[in-house]
């Protein structure tokens, strides 16, 4: 393969990804049976993707799209935002931020003992808060900033 190139907006940014979010409530608290997910077409692997991010209030249903898939990065994206995907990492153009939800690091969640429609419990995950120009490398889950070898954490 020769490399090319795969751009989506609203529900095809979401559909690039293995992983999608169909469906689930935005504005409060993510609860287990809110959230569907189904198979995306899996070209940016390793993440899923919402969209219309901030201005709909969806950190709630991407913390959750996490917690039952740590393994996956949650990536959120505000409107006028795009991630620019090269190999292993992407950087971040537009006007507004690119929200990384990290939950390799999780130590609970409540999922497996929900009863009923309760909030969901998540324990030790890491957000990333992007903007223009950040990049993110998607190995070692680090952000930086262009010119920071490695993505390695930047202190200003």
């Amino acid at each position: 393969m020769r490399g090319g190139v795969i751009a989506g907006t609203s529900a095809g940014a979401s559909a690039a990804s293995e992983t999608m979010l169909v469906a689930g409530p935005s504005n409060e608290s993510h609860r287990s049976e809110s959230l569907q997910l189904a198979p995306g077409l899996g070209f940016f692997r390793g993440v899923i993707i919402d969209q219309h991010f901030a201005e709909r209030g969806r950190m709630g249903r991407l913390v959750g799209a996490v917690a039952q898939n740590p393994r996956l990065l949650g990536i959120g994206i505000d409107e006028n935002t795009a991630i620019v995907a090269e190999s292993s990492r992407f950087r971040v153009i537009g006007d507004g931020a690119v929200y990384v939800v990290d939950g390799m690091g999780e130590s609970y969640t409540n999922l497996s003992e929900q009863q009923g429609n309760a909030a969901v419990s998540v324990f030790d995950l890491r957000l990333h808060i992007l903007s223009r120009g950040d990049e993110f490398a998607l190995e070692t889950r680090c952000p930086s900033r262009p010119g920071t070898p490695g993505g390695s954490r930047a202190r200003a």
